[in-house]
């Protein structure tokens, strides 16, 4: 990352250690070897140092040193095993580990930090390596349906410092057999700076015993991709939905937890509390969640949300967009050329719209995760 002056100083862990060994094993190595390196990376002022857990109590994810030049946008995937995870910190390899509490710094210029849980296995393997890279939307990190029904455990954005203890009693559940994947976008480009040219992610799960243990927690991680915010028609909203129960919930949902993520061109991002009948925008009085910032938005978590909604209920949350003339290295070229490419719009129909897509400067997100409890698999959202 960069010194003193701005003098920067390039460290490149040998990529066979990160596939052949634990990750967060190899990444200790590659810190350890660049210690004499002249960077902030272990000064009490750098954004991403966070000490872990004491052992017995949890553990720590952390990422290497992310180079992020000028003009990129760096999104990595990284797999950690729970098995490991858990040996390494003095705990039961064999046991389920109760997150109670999370944790997480990161260094400016981040995008987005998601944690999933891997099931399906598309194109995003662990077995091709504990690190898999991606550059300006290249590689299998940046492609979503590689984690289309990997469940959320935590996640944070621009502004990367989080501590969380959930609300007494709950907790989120997570087996030792479990794939873990901690997914970091770092972005040095117009919109948004990486100003040390360095990413950095550490994360902290911090546990409770069983006997504390009342309610698991759940999550839920949506996208919609149908959105075009076009030249000709500048100010469009979108909606959708995400019902509790739908195929017959019995029980009240408590939501603890709300984030909505979308990129330079959102203007407002709304949740409210829904019945999971209507089909229109529930009244004012329903919203429980609002952010008008891009790029610093709300992390609405409890003490300050505590949310019940009755069984068969839900979420209805809507996206609001202002369209703006792309970047100069963008151009409505670009929008056009990735409109007709990815969705097959015809020549007729483009409109220099930003549409569904991972890349910062020339995509757009309308993403809700919301944290709740007890957990269900019952969720239906569109």
């Amino acid at each position: 990352m960069a010194g003193v002056g701005g003098a920067a100083c390039r460290v490149e862990p040998e990529m066979h250690a990160l596939s052949s060994k634990p990750l967060f094993v190899a990444v200790a190595l590659a810190l350890a070897s660049i210690a004499a390196c002249a960077s902030d990376t272990s000064s009490p002022a750098d954004p991403a140092k966070l000490d872990p857990p004491p052992a017995g109590k949890g553990f720590q994810l952390e990422t290497e040193e992310i180079f992020v030049p000028p003009a990129t946008e760096e999104q990595d995937c990284y797999f950690f095993k729970m098995s490991e995870l858990l040996a390494a910190a003095g705990l039961p390899p064999d046991k389920p580990f109760l997150l109670h509490r999370i944790q997480t710094a990161q260094r400016e210029g981040s995008h987005h930090m998601n944690i999933f849980r891997v099931r399906t296995i598309v194109k995003l393997d662990p077995a091709n390596g504990r690190l898999q890279k991606g550059t300006n939307g290249a590689g299998e990190c940046f492609k979503s349906p590689n984690w289309a029904d990997w469940p959320l455990v935590a996640n944070t954005q621009i502004d990367g410092t989080l501590d969380w203890t959930y609300p007494d009693g709950v907790a989120n559940m997570i087996q030792p057999d479990e794939w873990l994947m901690l997914q970091t976008h770092f972005v040095n480009a117009t919109t948004q700076a990486t100003p040390t040219g360095y990413g950095k992610v550490r994360t902290n799960f911090w546990s409770i015993p069983q006997a504390d243990v009342k309610h698991e927690m759940g999550t839920l991680f949506a996208t919609k991709q149908s959105i075009r915010i076009c030249k000709s028609n500048p100010k469009p909203e979108f909606s959708g939905t995400c019902q509790f129960g739908a195929k017959g919930g019995t029980e009240p949902i408590h939501i603890i937890g709300a984030n909505g993520h979308f990129h330079s061109r959102g203007s407002v991002f709304d949740m409210y509390a829904w019945d999971g009948v209507t089909t229109t925008k529930p009244a004012a009085s329903a919203l429980f969640y609002e952010s008008k910032s891009w790029d610093d938005p709300l992390m609405k978590i409890s003490p300050d949300l505590d949310l019940t909604v009755p069984p068969k209920s839900g979420v209805f949350y809507t996206c609001a967009y202002e369209w703006s003339e792309p970047e100069p290295a963008v151009g409505c070229k670009g929008l056009d050329d990735f409109d007709k490419s990815k969705y097959g719009t015809a020549d007729t129909a483009l409109d220099c719209c930003y549409t569904f897509g991972p890349i910062v400067e020339k995509n757009e997100h309308c993403n809700i995760f919301v944290y709740y409890y007890p957990k269900t698999d019952d969720i239906v959202c569109f």
